[in-house]
Parts: C-alpha cells; structure tokens; sequence
C-alpha cells in the first residue's frame, strides 16, 4: 500500500488563489526564459477554470460554456449549494464567498470530427472543388437542414454520459433515420444532440436554484456560428463571444495582472480585459420545435437505457 505521510508530503503547502503572487522568478528560471530575475509568478489554475476569469464568469448568474472535444459548464454560485448529478460544490475555487459548480459532456466536439472523418469524405471533396474551408461549408450545408433535421435525434453519449445522468454505460445513438437523410442531416443531427445535452445540464442548474441568466462560450466548437445558434435556440438562452477567442490565455494573463498589482482583485480584472464582442440571440420561433425534439432526446435514453447497459457489459 501507499503510506499516507508519502502522499501528504506530495501535497503543496501553501494552497493560493488564482492570481495571487506565488513568488518571483529565479534567476535560473529568467535565463532559460529569456526574462528578468524577480518578475512576480502568479498562481494560475486548471484549463477551464482560468477561461472561467477570462470569459469574466467570476460571479453568480454567469455560465462558462467551454467547447472543445468535450464540452464544460462552470458556474459559481453560493457555497452551499449542491446539485445532484453535478460536480461540486468546490468552495472559492475561483472567487472567494462563491463555490463553483460543473457539468459536463464527455464527447461533443469528438463525435463531430468522429462523424466529419469516417462519412465526411464525400463532402470534403465538394468543399475542396468549390474553394471553401472544410467546416465553413458543412455549416453552411447543415444550415440548410432545417431544425430537427427532419425527424433525427442524437444521444451525444459515444463516452457515455459525464452529468447530469452520470452514467458510464450510456451509448451514443442516432434515432430516426431515413433513406432521405443525408451527412447535412447528421450533422445539424449532431450538433442539436449535444445542445440537448448542454440544455439538460442548463435546466438541472435552475431545478435547484442556480440561476444561468447568461451564457459565455470559449474553445474550438464556439467558431461554429451555426453550433452556437442551435446551442442558443435550444436553451432559449443569449450565447456571448469574447474579443479574445482564447479565454483561457486571457484568463492567465488576468491571473498575471493581479499578481503583479496591476488590478486589486480578480473580479475587478476580469471586468475591465474581458469585453463581449457578439452576443447570439435566441430565437423564439425555434422554441417549440426545439422543445419536441429535447423532450425526446430525454426520453429516447429512459427507453434505451436497459438495452445500452446489457450491450456495453456484454462487448
């Protein structure tokens, strides 16, 4: 076994919060760098805890959507709140007095190139003969189905399903399929089914009283305008973009800046770098389709749920 004092020796001392000062920098470390011994280190955080400051959701009602292969929801809310098939709460893992709260979707941006790479061939040749950017031209093609891409419904579970349900046996599915559907379906398919996804993780936050009155997206899937649209239509829910696509640099740098002085709290940094550049408008005409279809998107895993564990155990 593992001796306890080991482990407890491998633990930091000192546990800082983001952007406070950690020390300078040594002047082996400023040599190899290229840098000035004495520059101020600050701490920073975890991926999709630092693009939290720099989407500036360092307060309550704000939600951080971090879209990459998988897909983050982070909001803070107050510290004794705890909702069920959520993480957390992490008390003042980012601003002091609020506790974060996470959900997530293991695959999201995967199932997308999953689906782009084994059936997109056809599709990539098209784009490359008419001049276009791969991704530019299946949006625009996906854009051209219209919503509910006509009777599909995905379950985004092809690593099984993070949160709200928890459940590492739950597998992904294309229901509805027809002769008359082609890859534009599939993939406005795709991405409706993860937007069903994170409108589950949304509706779970406010069944138990944390507010998401704004939603704020970063990472590589939020360059999909169409992704972001149906993500908005979904939820019934504002989507903003940052001036700085990269908010997890920018959260750094913000970390950075109160380190050194430059602001006196994260709060107060975060709100004068971060500025929001577009926000992306529900529309409510989509409303009631979108309700059908995410009222299916539940209910096809409550009928499918027995059949997918039988299967996943027996493989």
């Amino acid at each position: 076994g593992v001796d306890a004092v080991d482990v407890l020796d491998k633990l930091p001392a000192r546990v800082l919060r983001l952007g406070e000062k950690a020390g300078e920098l040594t002047s082996g470390a400023a040599q190899a760098l290229g840098l000035r011994a004495g520059i101020a280190v600050g701490q920073g955080g975890i991926d999709a805890y630092t693009g939290m400051v720099g989407l500036d959701v360092v307060g309550p009602g704000k939600l951080a959507l971090v879209m990459g292969s998988s897909t983050c929801q982070l909001v803070l809310a107050d510290g004794a709140t705890f909702v069920p098939g959520l993480w957390g709460p992490f008390p003042e893992a980012v601003t002091p007095g609020l506790s974060a709260i996470e959900g997530g979707q293991a695959s999201t941006g995967s199932v997308v190139r999953w689906l782009v790479e084994n059936f997109g061939q056809g599709e990539a040749k098209r784009a490359a003969e008419a001049g276009e950017g791969l991704y530019a031209w299946l949006d625009a093609r996906a854009g051209e189905v219209p919503p509910g891409a006509e009777g599909l419904v995905v379950l985004d579970y092809w690593q099984g399903n993070r949160t709200p349900i928890r459940d590492p046996l739950a597998r992904g599915v294309i229901s509805g399929l027809t002769l008359k559907h082609g890859f534009a379906h599939l993939l406005r398919a795709v991405y409706e089914g993860t937007a069903f996804g994170n409108r589950h993780i949304l509706a779970t936050l406010r069944e138990h009283g944390v507010g998401v009155a704004r939603v704020y997206a970063c990472g590589g899937g939020a360059r999909s305008k169409l992704w972001l649209q149906i993500h908005a239509d979904v939820a019934q829910t504002p989507i903003y973009l940052t001036g700085v696509t990269d908010a997890v640099a920018l959260g750094t740098a913000i970390c950075a800046a109160v380190a050194v002085g430059a602001y006196p709290s994260l709060a107060e940094a975060s709100r004068s770098m971060v500025h929001v550049a577009t926000e992306i408008a529900p529309d409510p005409a989509r409303r009631d389709v979108y309700d059908f279809f995410y009222a299916n998107y539940l209910r096809t895993y409550r009928q499918l749920r027995e059949v997918m564990h039988e299967v996943a155990r027996g493989v």
